[in-house]
């Protein structure tokens, strides 16, 4: 081991998964179908590789006793302890019932437990972080995510050809994943001022004398079942005699959990969670992740022309419609001790508050008090704390167009081939007019800044922040056109 070298860390996993299902006819109009899968986390030679990287640096303090928030004991964290490797059982079941018999009217549902492909890549920071300072593990007693899922749907086709359906789904976390600093205590003291939250003293950290006394961190990825989510779907479709395709969908989310994991490093998926109080605690909010609200319309006809139809004319178009992009208002700077910068959900003060807060210059309380009467958020959550990711950027909307231009081959066996050419147009309307289509996104997630001096906090706000959002000048918000060829055969 060269100290002047990267170090290697590997990792040697795999994920053995078994499905069995079954289809059962109960009449002609119900079909059951109910299944299992079961998964197993494989780690093979892993902890011999951790050991490999603790045997190359000096950092390693396997003595340290951490604090396990979830069971308030003390516990040591072995880099070379893999989590558990139980079997992953995931039962689920799904029904189709024809209520009138001519496939008029379709109820459907089903309800079971789901689990994805495994997150290996929190082992692997745990195998290539065995340091005292920036220790980040994953809960021995770790189960890897799985979700309970239960649906309803139903789908109606009316004899004029219109279909509507409707979907309710609801999902709830059984082992969702949360990432916890196992070197810090309950938060013992309280910031001095109007926002008088719990913040971290010295004592609340767990102490490292390796190589010399300081505070110890230990980034945990551990379980909570707090986290679930809501979704309705809509949609009306219809194809008409002409060849005209229509559809019109709608979708609210209301979706919940305790950390959005931001991050595929265990130290930042902590210190980019939003928190106020004890950072460790898993309080439900709301998730970073899906539009709240999402309309999605779609529009196809094609035309067929030309000697035995040799030619053929296909014009789309896509429309969404949707609000979402939600984002957490934070203080730039570690209000609560708690050693991130970026993680301390904002104190919405009101007007006669300000006056009691000591900010770093002239005007800027006023200047901070106009931010927050524009910002639709802030100016109803006066007197109390920002929620994680309860901010929602504006509507947004944009319309995608596509062309596609058929030529039809006959073969000498008969068969017919197509050359395709096709042309599209993203976000069409910013073609057509450079202020449509066009995104915007908060200017300053964190618009004021801190600093604390013995629990008494001062503020920073530049006055030249006066409006909440700014337009985005990605390819987001801007058109483009592709061109393709292709022979179909």
């Amino acid at each position: 081991y060269d100290a002047d070298s990267w170090a290697l860390a590997e990792t040697n996993v795999g994920q053995l998964a078994l499905y069995a299902q079954d289809e059962w006819d109960v009449s002609d109009d119900f079909k059951l179908t109910y299944g299992i899968r079961i998964d197993k986390p494989l780690y093979f030679d892993t902890d011999e590789k951790a050991q490999d990287v603790i045997d190359g640096t000096g950092d390693y303090a396997p003595n340290t006793p951490y604090i396990n928030p979830n069971t308030g004991t003390t516990q040591y964290l072995d880099n070379t302890q893999m989590p558990t490797s139980k079997w992953v059982i995931s039962p689920r079941f799904g029904f189709n019932y024809d209520v009138n018999g001519d496939s008029s009217t379709q109820l459907r549902g089903g309800s079971g437990l789901f689990s994805g492909r495994f997150p290996f890549v929190w082992l692997g920071n745990q195998i290539g972080n065995p340091n005292w300072w920036f220790h980040q593990m994953v809960d021995p007693d770790y189960q890897f995510p799985q979700v309970w899922r239960t649906n309803l749907g139903v789908d109606k086709k009316y004899e004029n050809g219109w279909v509507l359906t409707a979907d309710l789904a609801y999902t709830k976390d059984t082992n969702g994943a949360h990432v916890q600093n196992w070197g810090l205590t309950s938060p013992s003291g309280s910031l001095i001022g109007v926002d008088n939250r719990p913040i971290y003293t010295s004592n609340d950290y767990v102490q490292v004398d390796v190589p010399f006394p300081a505070n110890a961190n230990a980034y945990v990825f551990t379980n909570t079942d707090k986290g679930r989510a809501w979704n309705l779907a809509l949609r009306a479709q219809k194809t008409f005699d002409s060849g005209l395709y229509t559809s019109l969908g709608y979708s609210f989310l209301d979706s919940r959990d305790v950390n959005s994991i931001e991050a595929e490093i265990t130290g930042d998926a902590y210190v980019f969670n939003p928190v106020m109080g004890d950072v460790n605690a898993d309080v439900l909010s709301h998730s970073k992740y899906g539009d709240r609200h999402r309309f999605v319309g779609v529009a196809s006809q094609t035309w067929d022309y030309g000697e035995n139809d040799k030619w053929g004319t296909t014009i789309s178009a896509l429309f969404e419609y949707s609000q979402g992009g939600r984002f957490s208002y934070t203080y730039g700077g570690d209000i609560n001790g708690d050693g991130s910068g970026l993680n301390d959900l904002l104190y919405v003060p009101t007007g006669s508050e300000l006056s009691e807060m000591n900010f770093s210059g002239e005007g800027m309380a006023t200047a901070f008090n106009n931010f927050i009467n524009q910002d639709d958020y802030l100016s109803k959550r006066r007197g109390q704390y920002a929620e994680r990711y309860g901010a929602l950027s504006p509507w947004k909307g944009r319309w995608d167009i596509r062309v596609l231009q058929d030529y039809h081959l006959e073969t000498s066996n008969g068969k017919r081939n197509t050359i395709q050419f096709s042309m599209d147009i993203l976000n069409f309307g910013n073609m057509l007019n450079s202020e449509w289509g066009v995104f915007q996104q908060p200017n300053a997630v964190q618009p004021i800044g801190v600093s604390v001096d013995n629990g008494v906090p001062t503020y920073t706000f530049d006055p030249n922040l006066t409006e909440t959002f700014g337009f985005d000048t990605s390819l987001m918000s801007r058109w483009q056109m592709q061109f393709g060829l292709r022979y179909i055969f």
